[in-house]
């Protein structure tokens, strides 16, 4: 079936009636959320959140909200109009927005957690975002004390004070530019540097004399662990967990920087700090043989993975979004993990699926045919050619009421099968009334 068509169509319907038709929302909890970012996963985490009954409010640092959806997809085939129109849908479900307001320029972590906020999810994208806003050589820090390596590669050197505070460096991913980049905090003074690769020494991207080629003697290297968890106060990372992909174990160390090797910014939600636990599975590794202090201030949590990662741990597992997002049917799903993970977090819960959730190793029941059904054509989205854009503005017309009504017909209702027969089984056990 022609799902999608007959979505548009009914989207249609009722952009053309002027009256929306807002899904359920739940009552109100008195949290309130920030999103940091107004693009397509911003805006998805946002009515998620709202439909969750969370006051939710939207930081973006252009003047309008769209992200990608508004400057890299042709007005033909997502007329400004509609963006608008779904957009506002949002803000009629309760949420509200700030623009021309920029994380690390107008606000912090650190204030919008101190103004009442319960929890910020920052979903500022990355070097494609950049490019977006004109600002490819601006250097940006979302996170308190995170960059982008290809940042630290090309202005370490030449523009050493956009890089405050390398005292306590960690490294995450990058193979051997991993290692230049730890050759330029170690000549600016770092006195402590750590590299974690994902890949364990059997697939490590180094060989044993990189180091010595690089002239980075001295520089830690961790093998098969991913960053988990960061930790900070006011607008100063200064922690830094990662977990062993085998054991699970977790390592604390100190940290004042951490520079990625992505090409965006993770999607972490940040919450007040709560009172340290004692944990017999967690190791603090102090810098220079110190015991870091307890932090008081937030700690950063990542979002549930989707199903097909489900069972890894991490920043940027094999097969993540290492760049903006490639589809906004990606972007607008990892919106939705995030509402529900900030949900849990919320309320002290691990970000986690359930244990029986489809993966693709699950194995399910499917149909192989199906029996005295008459096959029909699939109905075709009529198209405007080049020189009725003009008229129409949009490539896709959109189903007229009898090609929907066709292409309805055409659904088996397969969905339907299991609530009749669950009904008909609950109708027959029931006991029969008594009268009289």
């Amino acid at each position: 079936m022609a799902i999608n068509y007959l979505k548009r169509y009914a989207a249609d319907c009722e952009k053309q009636s002027g009256q929306r038709i807002l899904p359920y929302k739940a009552p109100a909890t008195g949290r309130k959320i920030a999103i940091v970012g107004g693009g397509v996963q911003g805006m998805s985490t946002a009515f998620f959140a709202a439909r969750l009954g969370h006051e939710t409010t939207v930081f973006e640092a252009t003047s309008k909200l769209g992200g990608l959806l508004r400057t890299a997809i042709a007005a033909d085939r997502l007329p400004e109009d509609i963006l608008n129109w779904d957009i506002d849908g949002i803000f009629e479900m309760g949420v509200k927005a700030e623009t021309e307001k920029a994380l690390g320029r107008d606000f912090t972590v650190d204030s919008l957690l101190s103004q009442g906020f319960d929890a910020a999810f920052v979903a500022a994208g990355g070097w494609d975002s950049r490019l977006a806003r004109g600002a490819a050589d601006e250097i940006e820090m979302p996170i308190p004390g995170t960059f982008i390596l290809v940042d630290m590669l090309r202005f370490g050197s030449t523009q050493p004070e956009k890089f405050p505070g390398l005292t306590d460096v960690v490294i995450y991913g990058g193979g051997k530019l991993a290692l230049q980049a730890a050759k330029i905090c170690k000549d600016r003074g770092a006195k402590s540097i750590t590299v974690v690769y994902r890949e364990n020494w059997e697939n490590s991207p180094l060989v044993d004399d990189d180091l010595k080629k690089s002239g980075g003697e001295g520089i830690h290297i961790v093998h098969g662990a991913a960053v988990t968890r960061l930790f900070g106060d006011k607008d100063r990372l200064e922690q830094i967990e990662y977990t062993d992909s085998d054991s699970l174990d977790k390592t604390t160390i100190a940290a004042q920087s951490l520079i990625l090797a992505s090409g965006r910014f993770p999607e972490f939600i940040f919450i007040p700090s709560k009172p340290a636990e004692s944990d017999a599975e967690s190791t603090t590794v102090p810098a220079d043989g110190e015991t870091p202090e307890a932090v008081s201030g937030w700690e950063a949590v990542l979002p549930y993975k989707q199903p097909i990662f489900k069972g890894d741990v991490g920043l940027f597992v094999e097969g993540e979004v290492l760049a903006d997002y490639s589809a906004a049917i990606k972007a607008i799903g990892a919106g939705r993990r995030a509402a529900a993970s900030i949900h849990q977090i919320m309320y002290g819960i691990e970000p986690a699926l359930a244990e029986d959730v489809i993966t693709p190793q699950s194995t399910i029941q499917d149909v192989d045919r199906v029996d005295s059904v008459k096959s029909s054509q699939r109905q075709i989205m009529p198209i405007c050619s080049g020189k009725e854009l003009a008229v129409c503005g949009e490539i896709e017309r959109g189903f007229t009421e009898d090609a929907a009504r066709v292409e309805a017909d055409r659904c088996l209702q397969c969905g339907l099968i299991c609530y009749e027969k669950s009904v008909r089984a609950e109708e027959s056990d029931a006991p029969e009334a008594v009268t009289g």
